[in-house]
């Protein structure tokens, strides 16, 4: 029950209540977009991008206004919508199925339209209603629900907004590189719109509209640095290595940041190099810089075909807050809190304070170590051996 309760904590934290960037600012949107609903001309020169939850009520807010908005500027605007389901609305999901199978009918924005204005009655009557009113049929409709047709189409959704694009809101906007979170009013939208068409030199057909005060976003929330725990100076290194360069990668399977789901190391084999980055502690000086550091070299990374997990011996929730306050990794952040370090002890790597050292393993596609860095707990690496080592495995 408490694991559950967290879940659901943070999970509201992720979906709606928690706004931790700037409104309008700029964010490639870097996504494949194939097969979710979208009205507009394929190739219009201004793409909006919405990321909403049918039970999230800033989202009700915002759908109707955008919708309009859109509309106005006719084949000028493309708008796509990427539904997402957390998992503390029970009714996100089912009601996502109704759209995308009324989208299967010609009849999407129409469920789009009634799903958010009816948002207090979503359960299973108002289902049925809304799809028998829009000429859905009753068993059709009743075994997507039941079966989850598009469930695999929605779990992927949820992972491009939180690991691919690191989403901290719904709803959330792109307005071609222009990113909007929280419900704004039609002028925000509008504003936006017609600086991307400015860009592109287009008249609008809206006309001219002034920068709303609220286009500048709220402030950022800042962690202060006396949030961060100072440690004492502690012995470089205190365990013993149980791998050495040669041996096959211990594999192991622990629970994500990302409620509800595990990362599984073999699950890389034969696809992608890994980096295993173990730090010590959460909300520590030198773990709460070396992550962040690797955020900077996702391309570098991402050539050299490789992926990092990050582990601590911390448990889920205190990594969740301590990520989202550096800006959330690109990589997967795992917990080996229970039972207490066990990976970090599999490969020899705990030490008898109760936390990891600060270790660096490279993994090659065939899951062999081919590297290995324990380091002094009291600095980071430097990230361009870690890269001169990638550079020479087998691509």
């Amino acid at each position: 029950m408490y694991r559950q309760a967290q879940l659901e904590k943070y999970s509201l934290l992720l979906f709606g209540f928690l706004l931790l960037a700037f409104s309008g600012s700029a964010w490639a949107l870097d996504a494949d977009l194939t097969g979710q609903p979208s009205m507009g001309p394929e190739k219009a020169p201004v793409q909006v991008v919405e990321f909403s939850d049918f039970q999230c009520p800033h989202c009700a807010k915002m759908a109707p206004v955008l919708h309009e908005v859109v509309k106005q500027y006719g084949d000028l605007v493309r708008m796509t919508v990427v539904s997402l389901a957390a998992p503390a609305h029970p009714y996100a999901e089912p009601a996502a199925e109704l759209a995308l199978t009324a989208a299967e009918h010609g009849k999407y924005w129409e469920a789009y339209l009634q799903l958010f204005g009816h948002q207090n009655d979503l359960g299973m009557p108002y289902f049925l209603q809304l799809g028998k009113q829009l000429g859905i049929p009753e068993a059709e409709l009743q075994a997507n629900l039941a079966g989850g047709k598009h469930r695999a189409q929605l779990k992927a959704n949820f992972m491009m907004a939180l690991r691919d694009l690191n989403l901290e809101a719904t709803p959330t906007v792109f307005i071609n590189d222009t990113r909007i979170e929280g419900a704004k009013s039609a002028d925000t939208y509008r504003y936006y719109i017609n600086e991307a068409l400015k860009e592109k030199k287009i008249a609008s057909p809206v006309g001219e509209v002034a920068k709303p005060a609220e286009a500048a976003g709220p402030k950022p929330v800042v962690v202060p640095l006396d949030m961060i725990f100072p440690v004492p100076q502690m012995a470089p290194r205190d365990s013993r290595l149980k791998v050495k360069v040669g041996d096959p990668a211990p594999d192991f399977e622990l629970p994500s940041i990302i409620p509800g789901n595990t990362v599984k190391l073999s699950a890389y084999r034969g696809r992608k190099n890994v980096v295993l980055s173990f730090v010590p502690a959460a909300w520590t000086p030198q773990c709460s810089a070396q992550w962040p550091e690797y955020n900077e070299y996702k391309k570098q990374f991402d050539q050299l075909n490789t992926e990092i997990i990050g582990i601590t011996v911390d448990n889920v929730p205190t990594l969740f807050s301590w990520t989202v306050s550096m800006g959330r990794p690109w990589f997967d952040v795992v917990s080996d809190f229970w039972p207490h370090g066990q990976v970090a002890a599999r490969y020899g790597i705990l030490r008898t304070n109760g936390v990891s050292e600060r270790a660096v393993f490279v993994i090659d596609k065939t899951g062999v170590i081919r590297y290995i860095d324990i380091h002094d707990i009291n600095t980071r690496p430097d990230i361009q051996v870690l890269l001169d080592e990638l550079k020479k495995l087998p691509q």
